[in-house]
């Protein structure tokens, strides 16, 4: 009977362990099959987004990307700007080193490229902005500049030094905020700064610009308030641009800021020395009240334990 009873629990045993076997397989099997279709959804993913992208690169539009990107600090034709004049410079310069100037200028200027580094000084180290292209959009971008570039249309507008101080007056309004933009567009204040504000005044988001007119001149200033090329300063002024009696009258206040810069930088020393000893003076005020209360705690009790 016993031997019945232990041929019957082997039994037992044997099916239950075929049993898990069985179920472990199908366990095993159905992980293999979602592995399989997570494998087939990110080679759809990443051949999607491969496609995108071609799709975006075929979309490079030479005309368009200069307009955006290089006209608010070029010419072709029309002498040097903010930067170079480009007429001709496929011929001055090799195709290569256009295509590394182009994507990274302060690449091959910090390795020494004594070009670059020519270039850089002699428009007052103006830093041009790296460009997301490929070398055959830079060579597209290139054959564009060859055919002659686009159709410029010079910007009337009479010098700063020709400004009246209402003119000055009302720059100042618009750079703080105090008179709204007719377009919409938020005041300079929001992103920048300027000497004479004082210290405290003006935004950090982007440059001081006491010094703008100086860096840019005249007729660089014009046009990059007019056609900026800064992404950020593009995606919001773009659809709301300044008129241009707002451009002359930035530019006016924006000169008569540089002219007064030294004064303002000075103002500014001053008011960090000034900090400087106040937080002395009140630091000094506090260890003063500190080493008396700590003498009241210190005096000796002239009782005792009882």
């Amino acid at each position: 009977m016993g031997a019945f009873l232990k041929i019957g629990k082997s039994l037992r045993f044997s099916r239950r362990k075929r049993n898990v076997k069985d179920s472990n397989r199908e366990a095993l099997l159905r992980c293999e099959r979602i592995n399989r279709w997570i494998s087939l959804l990110f080679a759809a993913f990443f051949l999607g987004t491969l496609l995108y992208a071609a799709t975006l690169r075929a979309a490079f539009d030479p005309a368009e990307y200069y307009e955006k990107k290089c006209s608010s600090c070029h010419t072709v034709g029309g002498g040097d700007d903010v930067g170079p004049d480009l007429k001709g410079v496929g011929e001055r310069r090799s195709e290569d080193w256009l295509i590394k100037m182009i994507q990274s200028s302060q690449s091959i200027i910090s390795a020494g490229d004594p070009v670059a580094t020519q270039l850089f000084e002699k428009f007052k180290r103006k830093k041009m902005p790296d460009h997301d292209l490929s070398p055959d959009e830079v060579k597209q971008l290139l054959a564009f500049i060859k055919q002659g570039g686009p159709v410029e249309k010079p910007i009337d507008d009479k010098p700063a030094t020709a400004a009246t101080p209402q003119d000055i007056q009302l720059g100042q309004e618009l750079f703080l905020g105090s008179r709204p933009l007719a377009n919409g567009g938020p005041a300079c204040i929001s992103c920048h700064s300027v000497g004479s504000l004082g210290p405290l005044g003006g935004g950090s988001l982007a440059l001081d610009l006491t010094q703008v007119y100086s860096r840019y001149e005249d007729a660089g200033l014009s046009k990059a308030l007019r056609k900026t090329g800064f992404n950020i300063m593009r995606e919001i002024y773009v659809p709301r641009p300044l008129t241009g009696e707002e451009a002359f009258a930035l530019k006016a206040f924006l000169y008569h800021a540089d002219r007064q810069g030294q004064e303002s930088t000075g103002f500014q020393k001053k008011f960090v020395f000034l900090g400087i000893g106040g937080c002395v003076l009140f630091l000094g005020l506090m260890d003063l009240s500190w080493r008396q209360r700590r003498k009241k705690t210190a005096k000796p009790s002239h009782g005792g334990l009882s």
